[in-house]
């Protein structure tokens, strides 16, 4: 009797779940992926999607050809990453430290800043729809708004695109950011701080994993005024919000941490309140570091963090001083230090080692100033969704904490592991090193908690003392002789792990900080 088609058909498929189990059960075994083969598996599809790009850009230049070329590519890269990029549906637009960016060009819609969405829909003569959401739309609608740009500028006899030089771009960049209508001194540095990144990443090329900005050389000189790159590049800058000034500083103080450009943020952005300083919360920009630098200078945001890093160099930029309260994780703000990453949690490519080893640089100083457990940070894994772990960690993120159910950043591919080791000094959480280094003081030199004469704790008698390593603060001296670096070591009468200013030192100039045999005091 011949069996019936349906029973045949039930036959194999028991037959074929049947051969699977053991696969099941393999795979159920399987070992979970590491953290760098998890980022490589996520790169895949972005790889496969970015080789449509490259005919996307030269249609561009076709239809825009004198912007010179590869200067989409480089600003693609500098906003997102090459990602074709669009908010969380589910954030509503509350939460995020930024205006939202949409596209592989990273145009802004609003919010805030400027609506790049429409605009350049409307050059093409297409909809917003289609801007935020098709790639090649979105680089035309960014070529439209940057031919525009050029063409506003050439009218004012102000530099303009040439195909066959990218030096011209400067000015045409800084007039086409998007960060809003605001003018002044502060404005248009950070308009001018977008202009640069962009066009350093067209000077040095990029090629690595589909990405591919072509290297060509850029004459920063020509770029920019004299006045204007020794901004760009100075290592320290003071930026006066009630004068609208941008400075290079002589000896005037820099901030909490010495790397990092003082810029700071709109007074209705951060409060002036105490902030205990008893933990340090990462967090991803959604978005750049210039947006986000003009965001926290903008009157409407009501927002800010304490530092900012930037993933080209490792550049870091402090906006709120650490024993203030900046707005960057809800009720979490008054304990908390923010510090904000470039770029996107979403994004497997983005943690550079620049903007990773900077941040580590800067969360170990905090650590040791500050008194944070650095040992008790989060050590992984990383999380795509809001995952709350206990208080007692005192290093995470901050879709890791409470109220906060909306973020996941800085995300599941943040190096953790390895952000340990480095804030732990390798092995040893120990925030004091076990180096000492003598030195003679001309003084008694009164001893702090931290590196500013806000809180004394003691005193370190005049004579030869050992001090444990060094952090730039505040100013202490008079007209003529005077020190930023401060000294962390025990006190004769007072607390061990205390500050006293390098100024005591007897035997060295203003702004050095050595032992009596001249070695360089290391940076806590």
């Amino acid at each position: 009797m011949p069996i019936p088609h349906r029973l045949l058909l039930a036959a194999g498929l028991a037959a074929a779940l049947s051969a699977s189990a053991p696969c099941a059960a393999a795979d159920a075994k399987r070992a979970p992926l590491t953290p760098d083969a998890e980022r490589a598996l996520a790169e895949r599809p972005l790889v496969a999607e970015r080789v449509r790009y490259p005919e996307y850009f030269a249609r561009a230049y076709a239809r825009y050809p004198d912007l010179p070329r590869g200067v989409l590519e480089a600003l693609a890269y500098s906003e997102t990453g090459w990602r074709n990029v669009e908010p969380a549906a589910a954030d509503g637009g509350h939460g995020r430290h930024m205006p939202a960016a949409y596209g592989v060009m990273g145009l802004y819609h609003g919010e805030g800043f400027a609506d790049q969405v429409t605009e350049g829909a409307k050059l093409l003569g297409l909809s917003p729809t289609l801007v935020m959401r098709d790639p090649e739309t979105n680089i035309l609608a960014a070529a439209a708004l940057l031919d525009r740009a050029s063409k506003a500028n050439k009218a004012r006899g102000e530099p303009y695109a040439r195909s066959e030089d990218p030096s011209t771009m400067g000015a045409v960049l800084a007039r086409y950011a998007g960060y809003g209508d605001g003018i002044g001194e502060i404005r248009t540095y950070a308009r001018q701080s977008f202009a640069y990144a962009v066009l350093s990443t067209l000077d040095r090329g990029v090629d690595a994993n589909g990405v591919k900005v072509p290297k060509r050389a850029v004459g920063m000189e020509r770029a920019f005024t004299p006045t204007q790159l020794a901004k760009l590049r100075a290592p320290l800058l003071n930026v006066d919000a009630v004068r609208d000034e941008v400075r290079i500083p002589g000896a005037t103080l820099a901030g909490d941490f010495g790397e990092a450009l003082w810029v700071p943020a709109y007074s209705g952005n951060y409060s002036t309140a105490a902030n205990a300083m008893t933990a340090v919360i990462m967090h991803t920009m959604e978005g750049s570091y210039a947006g986000s630098i003009a965001w926290f200078q903008n009157p409407n945001a009501v927002v800010s963090a304490h530092y900012l890093i930037r993933k080209s160099d490792g550049q870091i930029t402090q906006m709120v001083r650490e024993y203030h309260t900046a707005y960057h994780a809800k009720y979490h703000n008054n304990y908390t230090i923010g510090i904000e990453h470039d770029g996107y949690a979403s994004d497997p490519s983005n943690w550079s080692a620049a903007m990773v080893n900077a941040s580590a640089r800067l969360t170990t100083s905090i650590c040791a100033r500050r008194g944070v457990n650095c040992a008790s940070a989060w050590q992984g894994p990383g999380y795509d969704t809001w995952h709350v772990v206990p208080d007692s960690v005192r290093v995470k993120g901050h879709g890791m904490l409470t109220q906060n159910s909306n973020r996941y950043d800085p995300g599941k591919y943040f190096p953790w592991a390895s952000y340990y080791s480095l804030i732990n000094g390798g092995t040893n959480p120990n925030p004091n090193p076990g180096t000492k280094y003598w030195v003679d003081t001309f003084a008694n030199a009164t001893g702090y908690k931290w590196p500013s004469t806000l809180t004394p704790v003691g005193t370190l008698y005049q004579g030869t003392n050992y001090v444990y390593c060094k952090a730039w603060g505040e100013r202490v001296g008079n007209a003529t002789s005077y020190n930023h670096y401060w000294l962390k070591t025990d006190l004769d009468v007072g607390p061990a792990g205390s500050w006293v200013s390098a100024y005591y030192l007897s035997r060295w100039g203003n702004d050095e900080a050595r032992d009596n045999n001249g070695t360089v005091i290391p940076n806590c």
